[in-house]
């Protein structure tokens, strides 16, 4: 037998392989969607939600979970631990969390070619364990909600799963993986073009496909071509989001004790009015049965909330809080007639970043500018907002196509907000209406002096713009995702589909005499 005969033999053997591979695992997922039939007869109805990412910190795809079960679905939610869920999450019983282990954790400053050989091997790992979870831990659902990104391995996997067990599939676009794993690589890197590919290739067919924006609803209709029915679900928030009443301020502040968080982080002490037990730094309540009222001393409450990632650069913020210092201190030398309020900044979240922006906050030796970072419990988080006097936002986007969640919550709280420009930021923020946007740390600094000078004997401004936000707390998540819920779990007919983006993108679908 020579060379040519043995690779003819070898293709052939591989053919073989791979057919009876196929035949294999078809049958494999024709014992799983029987085994889940004694299931099925009981309750139709079954959704797995699949999140690579903390449980936790994913109120997006909690907000899904809670929505199913609140209609009658059962659901099993999986995804890895860490930050504790919503309680309404963990006490439902139609909602059962799957943690899958953690892998290893490859360190931020890895250099790349570190990141290059070890990141393979981690994704390995990754495949094998959902794999294990949504193949034998799990009786087989009706539908898998999938959110991306996490991109690599999550698509591919649930694209197996869902042929292996016939079952539907609905990707929610919360933005694209490619463009983020662009911030650490590059954007013109070979593997994130490879990346960018097999993000087309394994988002390119779902039974639907939930968009976050209109613009990723565009990208995937008319450069995707994805297969399936597209709908965009803008984020809402909930109904508990909503402005605090001063007593309730009140008793927030005395809850969480935001006092001792600063004065742990090393802030000059004569930066805080003194309080006492019946004193918050915002608020003062002379006895059990009187009211809370604003204190005349205060500071204002600025909230920002971040994952502490690449594409929001908290260097903005410092050196605007630093300029807006400069600046008071100049109208203080010229005894203007002008004057400011100090303002203490509160930052939550955890991210990768964080040490490095805290090392630098632990230098500023403001007197009218403070800084503090803290982590908050899901149900606390909605109480801070309710209780801020105006947020900060300094997401950017590494697609320029998804927004700021973090927005959502404080519009859902009657929050105004000040945003750093990125490219669809209009299809959620109004300058000047329900909010400022900013390009730079000086237009920053501008717009805090523009709300803050004299305040509050003049706050019109931010009152007005909290005014109009009560058109977009008109519709929370609930109402929101049950008009949308059709199109979420019975895909329209393609002409439908047609028809349903006309009314959505009309400039696409122009028809010329």
């Amino acid at each position: 037998m020579d060379g040519s005969e043995l690779f003819q033999f070898s293709e052939t053997r591989i053919l073989v392989i791979l057919a009876t591979l196929v035949v294999f695992f078809r049958g494999l997922g024709l014992y799983f969607q029987r085994r889940s039939v004694a299931v099925s007869l009981n309750d139709s109805k079954h959704v797995t939600l699949v999140v690579f990412g903390d449980i936790g910190r994913s109120p997006r795809m909690q907000y899904h979970a809670l929505s199913f079960a609140q209609n009658g679905w059962t659901v099993n939610f999986v995804g890895y631990d860490g930050a504790t869920p919503l309680n309404s999450i963990t006490s439902n019983p139609k909602i059962n969390i799957h943690y899958i282990s953690h892998p290893w954790h490859l360190p931020d400053n890895i250099p790349k070619i570190m990141f290059l050989i070890f990141a393979p091997i981690k994704v390995y790992t990754q495949i094998l364990l959902l794999y294990w979870t949504l193949l034998f831990r799990i009786n087989r659902p009706d539908y898998i909600l999938v959110q991306n990104p996490p991109s690599i391995p999550t698509l591919m996997i649930v694209q197996t799963v869902c042929w292996l067990q016939s079952t539907k599939l609905i990707i929610d676009w919360h933005n694209f993986g490619y463009t983020i794993l662009g911030l650490r690589l590059g954007q013109n890197s070979l593997f994130v073009k490879i990346a960018k590919r097999y993000e087309q290739l394994f988002g390119d067919r779902a039974h639907a496909h939930l968009t976050v924006t209109g613009a990723i609803h565009r990208e995937l209709m008319f450069k995707w071509g994805v297969k399936g029915s597209i709908t965009t679900l803008y984020d809402k928030p909930p109904t508990h989001f909503r402005r605090l009443n001063l007593d309730e301020i009140h008793e927030f502040l005395l809850k969480i004790n935001l006092e001792k968080i600063v004065s742990e982080q090393s802030i000059g002490s004569d930066f805080l009015p003194p309080s006492s037990t019946n004193k918050t730094f915002l608020t003062i309540k002379s006895s059990v049965d009187t009211t809370a009222k604003y204190r005349q001393d205060r500071p204002i409450l600025i909230v920002s909330s971040t994952s502490w990632t690449a594409d929001e650069d908290f260097s903005m913020l410092l050196n605007g809080a630093q300029r807006y210092e400069e600046e008071v201190e100049r109208h203080s030398s010229q005894r203007s007639n002008k004057t400011f309020p100090k303002l203490l900044f509160v930052i939550t979240g955890k991210g990768p970043l964080k040490e490095k922006y805290e090392r630098e906050i632990s230098k500023m030796t403001t007197r009218h500018v403070k800084i503090v970072t803290m982590w908050l419990a899901a149900e606390d988080y909605p109480l801070l907002l309710g209780s801020a006097d105006l947020g900060i936002c300094l997401h950017t986007s590494s697609s320029g196509m998804d927004l700021p969640m973090k927005v959502v919550d404080m519009f859902g709280c009657g929050l105004p907000v000040c945003a750093v420009e990125f490219e669809c930021l209009g299809e959620l923020m109004q300058h000047n209406r329900n909010g400022l946007i900013f390009k730079s740390e000086t237009q920053l600094v501008e717009q805090l002096i523009d709300l803050f000078t004299n305040y509050p004997a003049n706050a019109s401004k931010l009152e007005q713009m909290r005014n109009h936000l009560s058109i977009f707390q008109q519709e929370r998540w609930d109402t929101n995702w049950n008009k949308k819920h059709r199109l979420t779990t019975l895909a329209l007919p393609e002409k439908s589909l047609k028809n349903t983006s006309a009314k959505i993108f009309p400039e696409y679908f122009k028809v010329e005499a």
